[in-house]
């Protein structure tokens, strides 16, 4: 009987410190932009709402272990919407940027390296346009919960695919035990956004190296070590991005021509700043953005992202 004690004992300690040492190679992560969240509920512009659904995979790295940390695989889901600064605009002689919709799917690849660096790459494809009938899903949705109905969607951008490529290059400055600083290189070329931009990071809190902090989703493939895990910290990133192409303003470059258009404004001026927590199997991130015009009629944007991730 002594024997069942101790072997059952020795069973359930196993189990433990197994499931404790456990590599959490998976994550489901969902993000909601919306700029209702400022908590102006009359506020619905611009880049009015988006969500991202993500898959993501951590990959065998065998071959890279002399330089690469490791290495995550996603596949997303995303739709955006974006408006005129007022919704019962429904007239082309007062709107300031024209109506858009877009569905698009992505798949990325995140390189996170040793000397606290970090490459994101992503091919997106999709489509804009009247026929995802994006239009009549807001349409729906605020005359159900009886919010201003968006009248302007007849003068949508037309039917367009988007192919785009993004990358993201992120390399620590200064480190320091509370307080770091990093720098952050971003681009985008394709039928749907061309630009490119420059921001600077600054965290203060609790906070992880880049390879494993959420600041960069790089929670995924550490070592489930229990509820002592965690990551709580402010980050602040001034930008500043160079425009070549917007075709939710300008109008795509492929398919028929849209009956109303403006025209992008070059430089964009963007703030970000937000609260991040992490624990071992879960992310909550809160995120604020303020932008400059984006056409010479319209005025500053600002709006709100919530990110949550669950690891397994």
């Amino acid at each position: 009987m002594r024997c069942n004690y101790v072997l059952a004992t020795i069973l359930f300690l196993s189990s433990f410190l197994g499931e404790a040492q456990k590599i959490l190679k998976r994550e489901l992560q969902v993000e909601n932009d919306n700029d209702a969240y400022t908590l102006n509920f009359s506020r619905d512009q611009y880049y009015s709402q988006g969500v991202a659904l993500r898959y993501r995979i951590l990959t065998d790295t065998s071959k890279w272990k002399p330089t690469l940390e490791k290495k995550v695989r996603s596949y997303v889901l995303n739709h955006r919407f974006y408006t005129a600064k007022h919704l019962w605009w429904e007239d082309t002689t007062e709107m300031d940027r024209p109506y858009a919709g877009q569905i698009t799917l992505s798949a990325t690849n995140e390189y996170y390296f040793k000397n606290s660096s970090y490459i994101y790459l992503e091919l997106e494809l999709g489509w804009m346009g009247p026929a995802l009938r994006m239009g009549d899903l807001q349409y729906n949705w605020h005359k159900l919960f009886g919010m201003q109905l968006p009248l302007g969607w007849d003068y949508q951008i037309e039917d367009s695919p988007i192919i785009n490529i993004y990358g993201k290059y992120a390399k620590a400055l200064l480190q320091g035990e509370d307080m770091d600083l990093s720098t952050e290189s971003n681009f985008a070329f394709g039928t749907g956004f061309s630009h490119v931009r420059q921001e600077f990071v600054y965290r203060l809190g609790n906070f992880l190296p880049i390879h494993q902090s959420t600041q960069y989703n790089g929670a995924i493939g550490r070592v489930n070590k229990g509820p002592k895990q965690f990551e709580g910290y402010f980050f602040l990133s001034p930008g500043v991005e160079y425009v070549t192409y917007n075709s939710t303003i300008e109008g795509g470059i492929v398919g028929p021509e849209s009956v109303f258009t403006k025209t992008s404004e070059k430089w964009v001026f963007q703030t970000r700043a937000g609260v991040l927590l992490s624990w071992t199997k879960f992310d909550f991130a809160l995120f604020y953005y303020r932008r400059t015009k984006e056409t010479p009629e319209s005025t500053y944007h600002k709006y709100v992202g919530i990110r949550m991730a669950q690891r397994f």
